[in-house]
């Protein structure tokens, strides 16, 4: 569903849960028309391509190939103003936004994901 202005409204991807009050409906139909969401997600995007091809020399060589990653490792790298929390929770939108895949796999207790081939690659952000 979009609103008048073609933005999508909170009916396309609920950011709420079904039993939530009325004022996490209201918080999330905001997040979407302010546009505080899809900035969210493109910071989080940044921050994953960021991750896996780090501009750092001896994040480069001091480390095996990146191929995946967790919420935790993302915020543990990032110089975004963006925490585990706000990763955590972006992370299933750009699921939905078929950006990146679970791949089945959990590592220190948290979900492992990938990009999904030609989404992005390195500094394409």
């Amino acid at each position: 569903m979009t609103d008048a202005t073609g933005q999508r409204t909170l009916y396309d991807r609920p950011l709420s849960h079904t039993n939530d009050p009325d004022t996490s409906y209201e918080a999330a139909d905001k997040m979407i028309k302010s546009g505080k969401l899809q900035e969210q997600e493109e910071l989080v995007l940044r921050a994953i391509n960021d991750y896996l091809y780090p501009d750092d020399i001896m994040e480069i060589f001091g480390e095996e190939k990146r191929e995946d990653f967790t919420a935790k490792q993302v915020a543990s790298r990032t110089h975004f103003n963006i925490d585990y929390y706000t990763i955590q929770r972006r992370l299933s939108g750009l699921f939905h936004k078929s950006k990146i895949e679970r791949t089945g796999k959990k590592r220190d207790g948290c979900c492992v994901w990938r990009i999904l081939k030609g989404n992005f690659e390195r500094n394409q952000l």
